[in-house]
C-alpha cells in the first residue's frame, strides 16, 4: 500500500516556500492577482522557468489541457500531441498538500478521444527533474475524484480504454517521491530519463504502461492489465519492497510484453487466486535473466516464471542490494549465429568483477570456449553433426549475476547437392508429384519447390525440411485445362543452393471435380506480387486507400507483400503475416457469379495479449445458392 506521508516532512518545504523569488515560484489557483512570483496556472508559471527552478503548488486540480476544449489535438513533427512542453535544465515540482491526493495535475485526452495519436500531458526537456507529493493523472479512462472539494470531481471521458499518457522526460535523471501516477493504457509515468527513480509512489495502469528503465522503491501498483511493461531492454527495472495488486481476472500475469531484465526484491504480489501463473514475459528469449529475492504471492513464497526456469535467478539472502544497484550483467551479444569452420565469436562482459563462462549442459561438444582475460571469451563452433543446434553460453559473477548469449550453431557448409535421379513430374490420384533423388550426405532435404499453373505461381513448398518423401501438389478443379510445371532449387540443410530447374507435366490437367469449399492455412501461398484477377487464383497485390493520401507511405511490388513465418509480439506458431503496409490478398472462385458465401478466418493478434480468437463473417446475396464456401485458417 502507499506509505503515509506526515505533514511534518513538509514543514521545511512550507517554510522555504514563504520566501519566493525568481528561482522559487508558487502556483495557487486562488492567489490574488499580481502576487509576486505566484501564478494561478501551471502553464503560466512554466513560462518563467529558468535553470534550477523550484515550483510549489497549492492544493487544487490544475488542468494542463482544457478538458472542455472540443478541439481534436494533433501532434507535430511525427510526435504525439502534448498538453504542455516544458524546457528547464533543472526543475523541481512540489505539491504543498498534506498528501499526494491534494495537488492534481490533470488532462483528459487519449488516442481517438480528443486526440489523433497517444495524447501525452507533459513533455519535459530537463537534464534533471524531481517531482514530489502530488498526483499526475490522465483521466481519459479514469474518474477524477477529489476528496478535498467534490466540485472538482469529473467523470472519465470514455469507458473504452485507450492510449492516454502522463508524460515523457528527455534528460539525465528523474526522481519521483510520493507521486500518484494515474491513467490506464500506456501510462508513461515520465518515461525517458537515463536514470529514473521512484519512491513511495502509486501507479494505476494496464499494459505497456511503466517505465522500463527505472528503480521502484516502496511503491504500489494497481494492475488492470496483464503486462505493465512493454519492455525493459537495457539494464532493466528493479522493484524493492513494493506491492502489486491484480485488479482483473487474468489467469496469467507477466511483467513484460517484449521481455527484458527485471529484478523483484522483497516484494509482495496480491492476486484474486493462488492458482494464477506469474512470469517475466509470455514467450521469453532463452538468454533472458531476471532476479528475485524474498518474493511472495498472496503471502506465500513463489518463484516467478517456472515454465522457463532458466530465465530466473533466485538470489540468496546473503546478497545485499542497494536502491541504486540493479543486479544486471552486461554482455556484448544476446544472440549469435555461427557455422562450423567459419569465424569464431568473441563475447565480453563489461564488469568490475571476473566472470566465469560455461555452456548449457550436454552441448559442450558443439563449441570450444577459449577465455580471454578476466571478462571475455572466444567461442569456436565445432558442430560435429549434420544438424543445427541451439543452446546458450553463460557468464556468471561471484555475486550471483548471470548473462547469456543464445547461440545457433550450424554444421559445416556443404556444396550444392548433386542429383542421383533427375526430377520428373508425375500425375496420379489427384496429385502432382515431383520425383527426384539427391545425394543427401546425412543432411535434410531443404529444396524449394514452386508450382506453376500456366506460368503463374499457385503453390510453394515452404515447410522445411520437406516432410514428404517427394514434394506434392494437390490438384483441383482450378487446374482443369491448364498445364502444370514445377521450379526446383535443390538445397540441403547447411549447403549451398543449386541451379533452379524447371519440370513440366506430361499433359494438360483434366477431370478434377469441382468443390464449393476451400480451406488453407496459407503455408503454401506464393507471396510475391501477382496482380492478375483470374478464376481459381490468389491475387497478391497492394492497395493504398484514398483517405490515406495525406500520409507518406507506399509498398514495393518487387518484394513479397505477405510472408509465412513464426508469429511475434504475443502471436504463437506459424502463420501468414503482412510483410508490407497495404498488403492485399484476394481469391477468385471458378464460378462467374457469386453469392451466399461464408468466410471463417482464425487469427492470432499481435498488438494485444495474443490470445487465439475466431472471427467469423457471413456474406449473403440474392445470387444463386450454390456458390463456393471459403474457410481459411491462419
Amino acid at each position: 500500500m502507499l506509505r503515509l506521508f506526515l505533514l511534518g516532512a513538509l514543514m521545511p518545504l512550507l517554510a522555504h516556500a514563504q520566501h519566493l523569488d525568481s528561482l522559487h515560484l508558487m502556483v495557487d489557483a486562488e492567489a490574488p492577482a499580481n502576487t509576486p512570483f505566484t501564478f494561478r496556472t501551471f502553464q503560466e508559471a512554466a513560462t518563467h522557468f529558468v535553470d534550477n527552478t523550484t515550483v510549489y503548488i497549492r492544493p487544487g486540480v490544475y488542468w494542463i489541457d482544457d478538458p472542455d476544449d472540443p478541439t481534436v489535438k494533433v501532434g507535430k513533427n511525427g510526435r504525439e500531441p502534448f498538453g504542455l512542453v516544458v524546457r528547464c535544465p533543472r526543475l523541481i515540482i512540489v505539491g504543498m498538500g498534506k498528501n499526494p491526493n491534494d495537488v492534481v495535475l490533470a488532462s483528459q485526452r487519449g488516442q481517438t478521444q480528443g486526440a489523433i495519436g497517444n495524447f501525452t500531458m507533459f513533455d519535459f526537456w530537463c537534464d534533471s527533474l524531481k517531482v514530489e507529493n502530488l498526483t499526475m493523472g490522465n483521466y481519459c479512462n479514469v474518474d477524477l475524484v477529489y476528496p478535498l472539494n467534490p466540485k472538482y470531481n469529473r467523470p472519465k471521458r470514455s469507458e473504452a480504454i485507450t492510449q492516454a499518457h502522463v508524460g515523457y522526460i528527455h534528460g539525465e535523471s528523474l526522481v519521483a517521491k510520493r507521486v500518484r501516477f494515474i491513467s490506464r493504457l500506456n501510462l508513461n509515468p515520465l518515461n525517458g530519463a537515463r536514470h529514473s527513480y521512484y519512491e513511495d509512489c502509486h501507479f494505476e495502469c494496464t499494459d505497456d504502461a511503466l517505465n522500463g528503465n527505472a528503480i521502484y522503491r516502496h511503491c504500489d501498483f494497481d494492475l488492470y492489465g496483464q503486462k505493465p511493461f512493454w519492455s525493459t531492454f537495457g539494464k532493466g527495472a528493479m522493484f524493492i519492497d513494493c506491492d502489486f495488486y491484480v485488479k482483473g481476472s487474468n489467469r496469467e500475469m507477466y511483467f513484460c510484453k517484449q521481455g527484458g531484465p527485471v529484478a523483484v526484491i522483497d516484494c509482495r504480489y496480491q492476486a484474486p487466486s493462488d492458482s494464477i501463473y506469474l512470469g517475466w514475459t509470455a514467450y521469453p528469449q532463452p538468454w533472458l535473466r531476471c532476479y528475485q529475492q524474498n518474493f511472495t504471492l498472496n503471502g506465500k513464497p513463489y518463484q516467478i516464471g517456472t515454465r522457463h526456469p532458466q530465465n530466473t535467478i533466485v538470489l540468496p539472502d546473503t546478497v545485499s542490494l542497494t536502491s541504486r544497484d540493479i543486479p544486471y550483467l552486461n554482455i556484448s551479444r544476446h544472440e549469435a549465429e555461427l557455422r562450423t569452420g567459419d569465424t569464431p565469436l568473441t563475447l565480453a562482459c563489461s564488469d568490475s568483477k571476473p566472470v566465469k563462462w560455461r555452456v548449457t549442459d550436454y552441448f559442450e561438444q558443439y563449441v570450444t570456449l577459449m577465455p580471454i582475460g578476466r571478462e571475455s571469451v572466444q567461442v569456436v563452433p565445432t558442430n560435429p553433426s549434420g544438424k543445427t543446434v541451439d543452446f546458450c553460453v553463460m557468464a556468471t559473477t561471484p555475486d550471483g549475476r548471470e548473462a547469456a548469449c543464445h547461440l545457433t550453431v550450424h554444421p559445416r557448409l556443404l556444396p550444392a547437392p548433386a542429383f542421383l535421379r533427375q526430377p520428373t513430374l508425375q500425375l496420379k490420384k489427384g496429385v502432382a508429384q515431383l520425383i527426384y533423388d539427391l545425394n543427401l550426405q546425412d543432411r535434410c532435404d531443404e529444396s524449394e519447390i514452386t508450382w506453376l499453373r500456366d506460368d503463374i505461381p499457385v503453390s510453394v513448398n515452404k515447410v522445411q525440411p520437406l516432410a514428404l518423401a517427394y514434394p506434392e501438389y494437390k490438384l483441383s478443379a482450378a487446374d482443369n485445362g491448364h498445364r502444370l510445371s514445377a521450379l526446383m532449387t535443390p538445397k540441403l540443410h547447411g549447403s549451398l543452393t543449386g541451379d533452379t530447374l524447371r519440370v513440366d507435366a506430361p499433359k494438360v490437367i483434366k477431370g478434377q471435380k469441382k468443390t464449393k469449399h476451400l480451406e488453407t492455412d496459407f503455408h503454401d501461398l506464393p507471396c510475391q506480387w501477382q496482380p492478375q484477377v483470374l478464376p481459381g487464383y490468389w491475387t497478391v497485390n497492394g492497395y493504398k486507400p484514398a483517405d490515406t493520401a495525406e500520409y507518406d507511405w507506399a509498398f514495393n511490388s518487387q518484394k513479397p507483400m505477405w510472408e509465412y513465418k513464426e508469429g511475434f509480439n504475443g502471436a504463437v506458431g506459424m502463420g501468414l503475416l503482412q510483410a508490407q503496409r497495404g498488403a492485399r490478398l484476394m481469391y477468385t472462385p471458378l464460378e462467374k457469379r457469386y453469392g451466399d458465401m461464408h468466410l471463417t478466418l482464425q487469427v492470432d493478434p499481435t498488438k494485444t495479449a495474443g490470445q487465439e480468437r475466431l472471427l467469423a463473417m457471413a456474406f449473403a446475396s440474392s445470387a444463386p445458392q450454390n456458390m463456393p464456401r471459403l474457410s481459411t485458417s491462419i
